[in-house]
């Protein structure tokens, strides 16, 4: 005789290393006679401690019957191996110990994927021993985090690895939450696995499927209520409860270790539209029967009471419909409510109005309801949309999507004015006949608010009784515990404080074994003992870690880490930063012995100096960053430039990457205290990198007005000093790194000029210069690197001459960002820039623009200056491009130039011969400035005329007062 131990942990009867269950053992279909007769009923009722049984003699010994089975399951079905021959899917092997596989351990199982601590994405795996059903297959809308999500699915890479173990689908409605992930599910299952489900709700699954062209013809199969088929290892009963959707049922699951009762989701409506009441008389033999487990669904645990039958809000929106004489009716609501629409059918019958539908899942329902013979109405009874116009406003009632305020909905469009179809007007009556779905509140208010601004009539609201849950209330819950009276509960459906409150009413109901688990966690049930209904209670069987999938309403489907979900957050909170480093690197020139001579006597000892000093061109962007009016972008071209000239001359691209992207990210850091995602593109010059800007093949070619060719040229200086040696340009701070292909394209959007800054350092003592020298920006400084303007180097005598030379840079090559380079003999060196100067034309037209601003200002009664913007926005009317920040500094050099010539003028000796030119725009710039200063000479009289006329009013009225208080 073997002993036998009970582990308190199990709460089962197991031998030495084997779960209860084994081959040879008196479990199983032992279990109910033989244990009774071993140990007598008043043992199997005791607390459980450790104990020692007896077997039937000629057992095995128990230890090699598990080594035994175990060999042969993993052996037969996976394809496992113990030891060193161990297959490649071993590492699924090892993940999946924790749960109990096999005849081992207790025969009923539960394996919830998805909607426990959750609203929506309902899906759970039970099972008798290694063989599951899948029930429903949902999914979850996403929370505002999830950027740019449509839908939140369960894991279907864990459906996958568990395909053989599935057997069949069984879907208990037709919601989206129950079945919106089976085009991603299906495909993961064995291709031979059959899908169940009500005539109505199959519609809705072959149409789904059709839409994301998935074959599944032969696998799809329909059932009626009561009717009783086998399913995997379970024989199925199907009980009518009544929902907010046709065809909903709970599921009653049979096997030869106990009963299983899955209520799906459910309600008691005493007075069901379509007549098809709650099936108490099922679940009444079902207590008779006994029940191992049920599963309950927890959505409104916490609303007391009862919910209100469908018939009570049918008969409010008769009411509000037949009041509303003379006005047109708009009604939103959930569009899977078949039973409500066949209402707002009746209401529009008895008060004489055309039924409209606006959105294609209302008329997906129905159509699907049609096929299925169970609509209230035939589809073809509607008016068209697009035939609203032939009746009158008051002959109309139309049902839309959008009570959930979605973003493509109509009625969410049309409170934006948006909508082809639907335009709000305020003699419309709207009633919203849904509840807002927690996570959409805010965007349902705004919404509304928006719907109260155009001024139709909204009601809405729980005094309205325009709505109805199809979930049950406490009450019902309540009700339905007492019917049922199951040995075990586990609840179902709702958030973790939704199911531990379930938890806490199945307990005040008599229940003794209740457990609240988590998606992934497996749970065992006993079996029944001799049909009675005794259990010795829950055995948690391990976890796995699932992960939710996501798909972003096309082709992308994956992981968070696949579809870099969090990614996206950190972008849109901290922002990010995007760096282009082009490196040039000096050609090392070849020297004769004669050179390497002499060039050893001229170098130092200590040449580590040498081997700095870094040169390149860095263009920065951010974006989602507040860039304080460029100052951060001046702060980030700096810090980037000291990280380059501080890089070895023979650095890989890699350590510039890494290098440069940790100085940026300091700094933003430091600036506003952001963490940006950095992202650094270095390229080597010399391996193709063409450094002409206007080079259409570059990725700073931005500005048309200087995409001219620049030609090389060649210098006669040969003795340079050591700072013109290190001379090298630099991208505008304000640069932007885009493809190719987008570049050509917003070259026309895009026209104000970006200049480069010359910066670089050859020795570690540059290095330390260059932080000391930037803790200032010098306006010259500012210029280069592209912060400010052309113009403000464009003088009124670099004009003059410009003008008085018959030139226009136009058509010459102009110096690009950096990408010029002049060879000449000794090597490199940058050459001389040319300022984009405004030509004689353009500046007379621009005087002449402000002189006509400022006479209509003064026509209107305006005291105020012409603004920048309307005088930049006047000269590209006229064909010259000129930012505001050009105008104004343009405006600035002009009326220093008048300011000194008329100094000039006043200080000159009329003896004197006049100067053989005059300034050429000194009496345009006279008209001008004198229309200004009489402008605001006239101004300040009317407002020393409007404060003496207030002082006046004021002391006028205090007058009589203080006559009365001294009375």
């Amino acid at each position: 005789m073997q002993s036998l131990q009970i582990r308190p942990g199990l709460h089962l009867f197991q031998g030495p290393g084997e779960a209860a269950g084994a081959q040879g053992g008196v479990f199983r279909s032992e279990w109910k006679g033989r244990v009774g007769q071993v140990l007598g009923p008043s043992t199997l009722l005791a607390p459980v401690t450790r104990r020692t049984v007896m077997t039937r003699a000629g057992a095995p010994p128990a230890a090699q019957r598990r080594s035994n089975q175990s060999r042969q399951y993993r052996s037969g079905q996976s394809g496992h191996y113990e030891g060193p021959k161990r297959s490649r899917d071993d590492a699924v092997t090892r993940k999946m110990k924790s749960f109990h596989e096999g005849s081992d351990g207790p025969p009923l199982r539960v394996l919830p994927i998805g909607g426990l601590g959750e609203i929506g994405m309902n899906c759970m795996l039970v099972g008798n021993y290694d063989r599951y059903i899948m029930i429903d297959a949902g999914l979850m809308f996403p929370d505002y985090d999830d950027l740019g999500i449509q839908k939140v699915l369960p894991d279907t890479q864990f459906i996958h690895r568990w395909r053989d173990k599935i057997e069949a689908v069984i879907i208990t409605h037709g919601h989206e939450d129950h079945i919106g992930a089976l085009p991603w599910v299906i495909p993961a299952l064995d291709p031979k696995t059959p899908i169940y489900a009500t005539g109505f709700t199959m519609q809705l699954i072959k149409r789904r499927l059709k839409e994301y062209n998935i074959p599944a013809e032969g696998r799809l199969r329909t059932f009626s209520m009561r009717a009783r088929f086998d399913a995997g290892p379970f024989e199925i009963e199907p009980i009518r409860v009544t929902h907010s959707i046709p065809d909903c049922c709970g599921l009653v699951l049979r096997c030869q270790d106990g009963t299983i009762f899955h209520t799906g989701d459910w309600k008691i409506d005493e007075s069901p539209v379509d007549g098809n009441v709650f099936d108490r008389v099922a679940l009444e033999q079902l207590q008779k029967e006994g029940v191992t487990l049920m599963m309950s669904d927890s959505t409104n645990v916490l609303s007391p009471g009862r919910t209100t039958s469908e018939a009570d809000v049918a008969e409010a929106l008769m009411r509000k419909i037949v009041d509303a004489k003379g006005h047109r009716v708009i009604t939103t609501q959930f569009a899977s409510n078949v039973h409500r629409l066949g209402c707002v059918k009746a209401a529009a019958e008895v008060s004489g109005r055309k039924l409209v539908f606006i959105g294609l899942s209302l008329k997906t329902y129905l159509e699907a309801a049609w096929r299925d013979g169970q609509a209230p109405f035939d589809p073809s009874i509607l008016v068209k949309a697009e035939d609203m116009d032939a009746y009158a406003p008051s002959q109309l009632l139309i049902v839309t999507t959008g009570s959930q305020a979605e973003p493509r909905a109509a009625l969410n469009l049309a409170s934006m004015g948006s909508s082809r179809l639907l335009k709000l007007h305020k003699d419309d009556v709207i009633l919203y006949s849904a509840k807002m779905i927690p996570g959409n509140e805010t965007r349902v208010m705004k919404m509304m608010n928006r719907i109260a601004e155009l001024g139709p009539n909204l009601v809405m609201g729980r005094g309205e009784n325009l709505h109805t849950s199809g979930h049950a209330y406490r009450g019902e819950l309540e009700e339905v515990l007492r019917l049922v009276k199951p040995q075990h509960f586990l609840p179902v459906h709702g958030e973790f404080a939704f199911l531990k409150e379930h938890e806490l009413l199945g307990k005040a109901q008599g229940i003794r074994h209740t457990a609240v688990i988590k998606n992934g966690e497996m749970l065992g049930v006993a079996p029944l003992r001799n049909g009675r209904v005794l259990s010795s209670g829950f055995s948690h069987l391990g976890r796995e870690k699932l992960k939710l999938m996501y798909n972003d309403g096309d082709k992308a489907f994956g992981t968070a880490a696949d579809l870099c979900i969090q990614e996206r957050m950190n972008i849109a909170l901290e922002g990010i930063v995007i760096a282009s480093v082009e490196v040039i690197r000096a050609e090392e020139k070849t020297l004769d012995e004669d050179e390497v001579e002499e060039d050893k006597l001229l170098r130092d000892d200590d040449d580590e100096a040498d081997e700095y000093g870094l040169q390149g061109r860095i263009r920065i962007t951010t974006r989602c960053l507040w860039t304080d009016n460029n100052k951060l972008l001046e702060s980030l071209q700096r810090a980037a430039d000291v990280a380059l000239a501080s890089c070895r001359k023979d650095a890989r691209l890699s350590t510039i990457e890494r290098h440069v992207s940790v100085v940026l990210r300091k700094v933003v850091q430091k600036y506003s205290n952001k963490r940006p995602d950095v992202i650094v593109i270095a390229t080597d010059a010399s391996e193709g990198v063409t450094p002409n800007r206007s080079s259409p093949e570059t990725i700073n070619n931005f500005d048309q007005s200087r995409n001219k060719q620049q030609p090389w040229k060649r210098t006669d200086d040969a003795k340079r000093t050591d700072d013109a040696k290190s001379t090298f340009f630099r991208g505008a701070v304000g640069g932007t790194v885009e493809p190719v292909e987008m570049v050509e394209e917003k070259q026309e959007k895009r026209q104000e000029p970006t200049s480069a800054r010359v910066q670089t350092r050859t020795s570690k003592e540059s290095v330390d210069t260059v932080l000391s020298e930037d803790q200032t920006i010098h306006k010259d400084e500012l210029m280069d690197s592209g912060v400010i303007g052309d113009s403000v180097a464009a003088s009124p005598e670099e004009v003059q001459s410009d003008e008085e030379s018959g030139e226009s840079d136009a058509d010459e090559p102009v110096a690009s960002d950096g990408a010029d380079l002049v060879e000449s003999k000794d090597g490199l060196e940058p050459p001389k820039r040319k300022r984009q100067k405004w030509r004689h034309d353009e500046t007379l037209k621009f005087i002449e623009i402000r002189s006509a601003m400022i006479d209509q200002l003064r026509k209107e009664g305006k005291g105020r200056k012409p603004s920048w913007k309307d005088i930049s926005a006047s000269l590209t009317e006229n064909g010259f491009q000129r930012n505001p920040e050009q105008c104004s500094s343009m405006w600035s050099s002009l009326v220093k130039k008048y300011e000194a010539v008329v100094e000039e003028k006043a200080t000159r000796d009329p003896s004197a011969a006049p100067p053989k030119k005059e300034w050429n725009y000194f009496e345009a710039m006279d008209v001008v400035l004198k229309k200004q200063a009489s402008s605001t000479v006239s101004q300040e009289v009317k407002d020393r005329d409007r404060r003496r006329t207030k002082r006046t009013k004021k002391a006028n009225s205090s007058e009589p007062q203080q006559q009365s208080q001294a009375l």
